[in-house]
């Protein structure tokens, strides 16, 4: 059984920083190395403009030019992430090597765990979704864990088991299984995958451990407009201290950059202050 994560990569003209957008990617695809280590993996990134991968560039790496227009307004964005999703399903189609693909639907800054790949294909359901994971805010160095609802929040949480029949067709092949995993706002997104996958009859199993990162509050996230600006977790026990979080992020996701970068103890503490005081403040305003 063949396992390919398809990222798609956003053009140049979208970014506010490319070149932290091309850093942010070789993080990803070697977060991926650390888990293809015992079962290889595909790597497909689709782009309108290739981007300098450098020594990350392997023959597991597939950067995939696309044929279509680049984005021009606020909505093109998620259509161009669904056309380039497609493309990425499409060149699959064709380069398979079997009947049957685990695919992971990956953004190009999250991380994934190293042992994401040997669990999925140890235990052989039609699907599985990430509903507990962590987030990692690049601006302050903190790491907390989102223990339940992950999925709703990052794109980076659903693996599904295709056919080689239920890949697109072609980029425009809206129709197939495959595509049903789309985007707004033409489609719908991430929140809604695990009831797709029931539709299609592969209801998703729950990865039982913390298997993404979510990177946030860097140059290119979207973040701050999904939380309102939020940067710390709701729940003072979600934080994760630095020690741990130095072994999460550089151990269990290959990502020692990241884990270099994590706040000192007295930033954590400030912060899980600030988030018990916070739940405090919520308690007596509830009566």
């Amino acid at each position: 059984m063949q396992f390919a994560f398809a990222i798609p990569f956003k053009p140049r003209s979208a970014c506010t920083d490319w070149e932290q957008a091309q850093a942010n990617l070789r993080r990803t695809i070697g977060s991926v190395r650390g888990a293809a280590v015992t079962e290889p993996a595909i790597v497909a990134v689709a782009c309108h403009e290739e981007p300098e991968l450098d020594l990350v560039s392997r023959d597991d790496v597939h950067v995939l030019p696309v044929p279509f227009a680049e984005p021009t307004d606020q909505w093109g964005g998620g259509r161009d992430k669904a056309n380039k999703r497609r493309f990425i399903g499409a060149w699959l189609r064709q380069a398979l090597i079997g009947d049957e693909a685990y695919v992971m639907f990956l953004d190009a800054d999250d991380l994934v765990h190293k042992t994401i790949l040997e669990h999925v294909l140890a235990n052989g359901h039609g699907s599985y979704v990430v509903d507990h994971g962590y987030v990692f805010d690049v601006a302050s160095g903190l790491l907390w864990h989102r223990r339940q609802g992950f999925h709703r929040t990052c794109g980076s949480s659903f693996v599904v088991r295709f056919r080689r029949e239920e890949l697109p067709s072609s980029w425009e092949d809206t129709a197939s299984p495959f595509a049903q995993f789309g985007s707004s706002p033409d489609q719908r997104g991430h929140p809604d995958y695990d009831q797709v996958a029931s539709e299609l009859g592969r209801p998703p199993a729950a990865v039982p451990f913390p298997a993404v990162v979510y990177t946030v509050n860097h140059s290119e996230s979207l973040w701050g407009a999904k939380s309102g600006g939020r940067r710390s977790s709701s729940a003072p026990r979600d934080f994760v201290w630095p020690a741990a979080a130095r072994r999460i992020l550089g151990g269990e996701f290959s990502s020692p950059d990241l884990a270099r970068r994590v706040a000192g103890a007295g930033q954590v503490t400030r912060a899980f202050a600030r988030a018990s005081g916070a739940r405090l403040r919520a308690r007596v305003q509830a009566g």
